[in-house]
């Protein structure tokens, strides 16, 4: 349920963002945190009429449509535009389910979260993502470029920054597929087939397995 892409931005990618957001516009992260916003989120983030916005936007969108575990792992139907957070000390995000719906009415509904890690873990104390999970909280705290992607009916937070600064983007997705033991199956099939593929297997097992995946995609998406 929940699937953490090593290496989903370059070392590269990651310096350009870096770069950019220096001289960026950050505002008040508090007005896209909902009705709770200004009591449970405190931090900034890059203003979409800043002009660096659009650019880096561009960038990390391109990135995660052409992303082979992306693809398979969330079916995209649609990817919102993303947010780049900043938390310095003292600043936080209190426990929440992200909307339903975002973006312009009637709005895109929301299957899945990522977050996107843009600094090292080293760079700040604290600012954990925290997700509260059938299995307990699980904690995430990933190297420059790593994502964490999961649903997004999960409770979560991200812990009080204690030192440092704490560089993410953020984004949600519409999935073909919207029943997430139903996208699990699709993709537990992609990755046997991957797996019979780099084994070798014969073409009939091959076959059958990318059959199984295709049609249960056939029967399953929304498009």
């Amino acid at each position: 349920m929940v699937a953490v892409i090593e290496g989903l931005l370059s070392k590269d990618q990651v310096q350009t963002i870096a770069k950019r957001l220096f001289g960026a516009q950050f505002v008040d992260g508090s007005m896209s945190g909902g009705p709770l916003g200004e009591t449970i989120k405190k931090n900034t983030q890059v203003s979409p009429q800043s002009p660096e916005y659009r650019e880096l936007a561009q960038l990390v969108l391109g990135v995660l449509r052409q992303n082979d575990k992306v693809a398979i792992t969330a079916l995209p139907r649609r990817i919102l535009s993303p947010i780049f957070a900043s938390y310095v000390e003292g600043n936080r995000y209190g426990e929440h389910v992200d909307a339903a719906l975002m973006g312009p009415y009637p709005g895109m509904r929301t299957d899945l979260s990522i977050t996107i890690f843009l600094n090292e873990p080293g760079a700040y104390e604290g600012g954990e993502l925290v997700l509260k999970t059938a299995f307990g909280e699980q904690v995430y705290k990933r190297p420059a470029g790593d994502a964490v992607l999961y649903p997004t009916h999960y409770v979560h937070r991200v812990n009080p920054v204690t030192r440092g600064r704490r560089l993410a983007i953020v984004t949600w997705m519409e999935s073909m597929v919207r029943d997430p033991a139903r996208r699990e199956i699709i993709e537990d099939l992609a990755e046997v087939m991957d797996r019979l593929v780099r084994e070798n297997a014969d073409g009939e097992s091959i076959r059958r397995v990318e059959k199984a995946r295709l049609n249960l995609l056939r029967m399953w998406a929304e498009t």
